[in-house]
């Protein structure tokens, strides 16, 4: 579970107008796909921020798992992965084994341990054969799937996701949530998405809408769907449109 307790942010602390976040609350639980969205610059990803551990509220209070975000640095980053936009910007190894095993090293386990965990985790994302290729090799949608493999090996609870399907096409991006309904299925953990693209927001089970630092709403996309006077804060899905005059044309025959 992640609760936002009242919770505000601004990255200037001296100007009491920029905040990032205002008196935001909402809880969160595992096991299902939440999607983030919303503008640039709304508040989705200093929310994502605030859970991984990355930034601390200036007022209110993030709970992760029981844990106090802005006392206990070290457990919460064993609990919650985030997956940044640019998987370049996150891996560290030459092949795919030595970035797998990078977070594994400084956790100092076994390397017995270390490569139990990494087979495990490659046979699950079905990577096995990469293991020993070079990092330059992979596609950007296999160096995605490695730095979800680089956080699976961490066991945690939640995985973040920023903007993970943006520059994918449709067939990759069918085969990215394909791999994350299985993790929830086999790991039960809690998927936290950030994102703008708009096929994305009928594969939420919950959707949070941000706008200037405020949460605006929260609930399912079937709900969303039909919110007119917050249409202007987001592009919705074709579909929805379509669904939407279907209905006013079935509510004027009935």
């Amino acid at each position: 579970m992640i609760l936002f307790d009242r919770v505000s942010y601004r990255y200037k602390e001296n100007q009491e107008t920029s905040f990032a976040l205002e008196e935001v609350s909402f809880s969160l639980a595992q096991n299902q796909i939440i999607g983030f969205i919303g503008s640039n610059g709304c508040g989705k990803t200093t929310c994502a921020r605030l859970i991984a551990g990355l930034l601390k509220p200036v007022s209110g209070k993030v709970t992760v798992c029981g844990i106090d975000t802005a006392s206990e640095d070290a457990e919460i980053h064993r609990k919650v992965g985030i997956i940044f936009q640019n998987p370049d910007n996150q891996i560290v190894g030459t092949t795919v084994e030595e970035d797998i095993a990078f977070g594994l090293e400084n956790l100092a386990l076994p390397r017995d341990e270390m490569q139990r965990r990494i087979e495990s985790v490659c046979r699950e994302l079905r990577f096995e054969k990469f293991l020993k290729l070079p990092v330059s090799h992979l596609s950007g949608g296999q160096k995605q799937q490695l730095c979800i493999a680089s956080i699976l090996v961490m066991q945690p609870e939640w995985l973040i996701f920023d903007e993970p399907t943006s520059h994918l096409d449709p067939w990759a991006r069918r085969e990215f949530y394909q791999v994350i309904k299985h993790l929830i299925e086999s790991r039960k953990v809690g998927i936290i998405m950030i994102s703008q693209v708009p096929d994305d927001f009928d594969l939420f089970e919950e959707i949070h809408l941000f706008s200037k630092g405020r949460l605006l709403f929260t609930g399912k996309p079937e709900e969303l769907k039909y919110r007119e006077d917050l249409q202007p804060m987001f592009s919705f899905p074709e579909k929805w449109y379509l669904d939407r005059l279907q209905k006013e044309k079935n509510d004027q025959l009935s």
